[in-house]
């Protein structure tokens, strides 16, 4: 089981599941939501995730992902997409985010030029589904 909260430990939550992935994102939203220049995501079911303590916030980004944060301390902690029976949830709010390895880095093609990522995973240019790694 994996656990995990927020900055300031209002939020806690559980992932009852293994992860289906771990992915590196590089898109626009991700960015600017979360305002680092990439975000890490772990990829799980939504019936595999529950908060234990607290109550996320939530805003619709695009028309169609629910982004779950805290209210009180700002921290950036699941997409949900509307359309899915996954989330994902931030590594960085994971208790030991040294449980989870990143497997690929999708939306490369929006990467920010001066984050140079040597570390032998797959990149796609936009989603991995379907589609062939470009480096």
């Amino acid at each position: 089981m994996l656990t995990g909260k927020c900055y300031c430990g209002k939020i806690k939550y559980e992932i009852s599941s293994e992860p289906i992935s771990v992915v590196h994102c590089h898109c626009g939203n991700c960015k600017r939501s979360v305002g680092g220049p990439f975000t890490t995501w772990v990829v799980v079911t939504e019936s595999s995730f529950a908060v234990t303590s607290g109550e996320l916030k939530t805003h619709l980004t695009e028309g169609r992902v629910h982004r779950g944060f805290c209210d009180n301390c700002g921290s950036s902690i699941t997409y949900n997409p509307l359309k899915s029976d996954t989330i994902d949830i931030t590594a960085g709010t994971l208790d030991d985010p040294d449980s989870v390895s990143p497997k690929k880095h999708i939306w490369d093609r929006k990467r920010i030029k001066w984050i140079t990522m040597d570390d032998d995973l797959p990149h796609f240019s936009e989603w991995s589904q379907n589609a062939e790694p470009i480096e």
